[in-house]
């Protein structure tokens, strides 16, 4: 029986489409690590650092799952965020980094559809993604601005990554049944291939075609519960793509237990045709 942690309160094609200055970040030294320990062995990020980062809440602004902005009317998740999930009970923040103290590039929006992946399997976690599509267009400058679609896309998944130092941030818990973070953070780890994933000490037949796996060999980095649906991204020069969807793990940041993304790379053509 799996006892895996959901991180929750196709052969390559055609991206989504690059909108001008996606990936980019208000912050001169955006992608660094910062002093203060978060996530799970990370950091708190600075405003607006990464400006493609979303929050998913309940009308009542409750933080379940986190997200990414590749659209002006679309926000890349995961399908577990969404799953049993209507637009009426959904909403997404962007433009947050205290979700305590909205400043003035904070913006909740409503969603119109919820385009989930038809082959979400919730017992496997595989076609982990989801594309909701907002009601109103985002208004997008530096501190609200959309991820770069994934460059290295030649072998169809996510292996052109391998060994890549990658980025992943959320507002979720920084230990196991921890409380979510009021502050966005980020922590940085290692991509994997598929095979490297298989690999780790998650039996072989979990790890699906269209998922990838980044972590660190020692544990002590990773997403946790909350930051489900949020992005994992490369940093080429000053820009940011996005690799991954962060899924599940084998709880969180433990020792031979990577953290487990759904393959943007894998999923190109699927999102493109639900944006």
């Amino acid at each position: 029986m799996r006892t895996f942690i959901i991180f929750a309160l196709i052969a390559a094609a055609a991206a989504w489409p690059a909108l001008p200055n996606c990936g980019t970040s208000p912050v001169p030294d955006a992608g660094a690590p910062r002093a203060i320990d978060r996530i799970v062995g990370g950091w708190e990020v600075e405003p607006h650092e990464y400006p493609y980062q979303t929050t998913l809440m309940t009308s009542t602004n409750s933080l379940f799952c986190g997200g990414s902005i590749i659209g002006t009317t679309q926000v890349l998740t995961a399908a577990h965020c969404t799953a049993g999930r209507t637009p009426s009970n959904t909403f997404v923040g962007v433009g947050a980094h205290d979700r305590t103290q909205n400043d003035n590039y904070y913006v909740r929006h409503t969603v119109s559809v919820i385009n989930q992946h038809p082959s979400y399997n919730p017992t496997t976690i595989s076609n982990d993604v989801s594309v909701l599509i907002l009601t109103e267009a985002i208004e997008i400058v530096a501190q609200r601005q959309t991820v770069c679609p994934p460059g290295k896309t030649a072998s169809g998944n996510a292996d052109g990554y391998e060994g890549d130092r990658l980025i992943v941030s959320g507002w979720g818990t920084q230990s196991e049944g921890g409380s979510v973070a009021n502050v966005l953070r980020a922590v940085d780890v290692l991509g994997y291939t598929l095979a490297g994933c298989r690999a780790t000490s998650y039996p072989a037949n979990w790890i699906e075609d269209g998922m990838n796996c980044a972590g660190v060999a020692a544990g002590g980095k990773d997403a946790c519960q909350g930051d489900s649906g949020g992005p994992l991204v490369f940093q080429d020069g000053s820009v940011f793509e996005q690799v991954g969807v962060v899924s599940w793990g084998q709880g969180c940041a433990r020792v031979g237990y990577p953290g487990v993304y759904a393959d943007t790379i894998y999923y190109l053509g699927w999102i493109a045709d639900n944006m």
